[in-house]
């Protein structure tokens, strides 16, 4: 109001101006004082609307307004990059270079199971003896 019309809306003397216009017979006549009136109208909605809105913010969204503003740049900045970072070369002998061959070989060989210790061999000859005994204990008690 007061950039286009020069009216100040708190200010007395202008609502005397505004009065004593229509007291002598004021006529409204041309657009720019048609879009006056409808802006004095719509500054009462206006207005009321506004502050439901700022009584629905948040002072806290206020105040920390710069805060969350550079959390959710430096969101947008790094969303881009992959959610995991994946580190190469771990463990590696430092001075003895591998070959992917070399490297393949050892990742095969750490996850083949072990070979056998002595004693299921053991339990093979104790099995094997098992079945002897049990084959002529039948043959004991057919005959």
């Amino acid at each position: 109001m007061k950039l286009v019309w020069k009216f100040d809306i708190f200010g007395k003397r202008y609502w005397i101006k505004i009065s004593r216009f229509w007291q002598d017979g004021g006529i409204i006549d041309t657009a720019q004082e048609y879009f006056f009136i409808i802006a004095l109208i719509a500054i009462i909605p206006l207005w009321i609307w506004g502050w439901r809105k700022a009584m629905k913010v948040s002072i806290t969204k206020i105040i920390f307004f710069p805060v969350f503003w550079y959390h959710n740049y430096q969101e947008k900045k790094y969303a881009q990059l992959p959610k995991s970072i994946t580190l190469k070369n771990m463990g590696a002998k430092v001075g003895a270079k591998q070959t992917p061959q070399q490297m393949m070989e050892e990742m095969i060989a750490s996850r083949m199971p072990k070979q056998k210790e002595k004693k299921d061999l053991n339990s093979s000859k104790i099995r094997s003896s098992f079945e002897e005994k049990n084959k002529t204990f039948h043959e004991k008690v057919g005959k």
